[in-house]
């Protein structure tokens, strides 16, 4: 992240950052959710430097991967309530990759390594597959306040994550103004011809724009899944790519209003300015072991007959790219040749 910075700067605005002008604060631990959360607010306080770097800076840029996102939402919520960060006067964005946010793929519950060798902490994070479980409730309240707040998140997904469903990565069932979602994909899996490539990128595209997907990215990450048994990259590589950095720092530095400038003991003014701040819609959600295949064809329909999307003149050319490359699309495996047939009405869709 601090490279990205830097290269920012460097590359846009033609600035130099010192090595001062950046303090790293490496917060690590392992453990359950809020073991970690204690482990790592102490941490934090106990060390006077990197305390003072977190209250004074004017940004705060924080990165997080996998179990770490619930961690980390978690722990700056309580950061915030105790007054070590003010956004009133501090831009927070806070980049969230593969983000166990509803939970790892469910067939893995009864795998080996989660049965008998990572324990506690790996099968807390099947709880997150519940929206009404304890910790998804006290994850989702502290989402709630951090974007109340006006912390900006990147919720980066996985094209072929091996661990973490795009769904629960990207948290479909959570909007916000505040929300940016972003897709990784592994560079020996790009093509930019590929019919599937283009539809998982456009229904990013149309939750990033506020409309809804009509819950297609839901049923198709069971098919977007990496194995576990190949070298894949995907979960495990997510965090090498300065791209997806890159995405959090763009974020920050050129979406308005950048810098808040108010007295830090204001309290009035800090008050009217949260109130300004949305409430996100939290939907209730439950992870299935398989969803059902069939409501793959009709919630591509419903997608290509929603007026929001249709009224976007950007989307609406690329839906009908989208029924092009879906007739040339070849594809090879078994599991993406059986895609291809359930959505076999899809070629025949006429777009007003």
């Amino acid at each position: 992240m601090s490279h990205c910075v830097k290269l920012y700067f460097e590359n846009e605005h033609h600035v130099t950052l010192p090595d001062n002008a950046i303090t790293m604060v490496p917060l690590e631990g392992e453990g359950k959710i809020e073991d970690r959360v204690e482990l790592l607010y102490q941490k934090l306080i106990e060390n006077p430097l990197w305390l003072e770097a977190v209250s004074s800076a004017d940004v705060i840029l924080w990165a997080t991967h996998s179990q770490g996102t619930p961690v980390s939402t978690i722990l700056l919520q309580r950061l915030l309530e105790r007054g070590h960060i003010h956004t009133f006067r501090q831009s927070v964005c806070m980049l969230a990759m593969a983000g166990i946010s509803h939970g790892p793929f469910p067939s893995l519950r009864e795998s080996l390594l989660v049965k008998y060798f990572e324990a506690d902490a790996a099968r807390e994070l099947f709880e997150f597959m519940d929206s009404n479980s304890t910790i998804s409730v006290k994850f989702r309240q502290s989402l709630s306040y951090i974007l109340k707040c006006g912390t900006r998140v990147v919720l980066t997904g996985s094209m072929k994550d091996q661990v973490v469903p795009l769904y629960s990565a990207i948290m479909t069932a959570t909007q916000h103004p505040n929300i940016l979602r972003q897709l990784y994909i592994d560079e020996h899996l790009y093509s930019e011809k590929d019919f599937l490539v283009n539809l998982v990128v456009l229904l990013v595209k149309i939750r990033n724009r506020g409309h809804s997907d009509h819950h297609l990215l839901t049923y198709l990450s069971e098919i977007l899944a990496g194995s576990l048994y190949a070298i894949e990259g995907g979960h495990s590589t997510i965090y090498e790519d300065l791209g997806v950095y890159m995405t959090a720092v763009r974020y920050t530095f050129e979406t308005g209003p950048f810098g808040r400038y108010m007295r830090v003991n204001d309290h009035a003014e800090q008050r009217r300015w949260w109130s300004h701040q949305e409430d996100p819609t939290l939907e209730e959600f439950q992870a299935q072991q398989t969803f059902n295949p069939f409501y793959l064809p009709w919630a591509l329909q419903g997608v290509c007959t929603d007026p929001d999307i249709l009224k976007d003149d950007e989307l609406r050319r690329e839906l009908r790219h989208l029924v092009q490359l879906f007739d040339e699309w070849k594809p090879t495996s078994a599991k993406l040749k059986e895609l291809k047939f359930k959505l076999e009405p899809f070629k025949s869709t006429r777009l007003v």
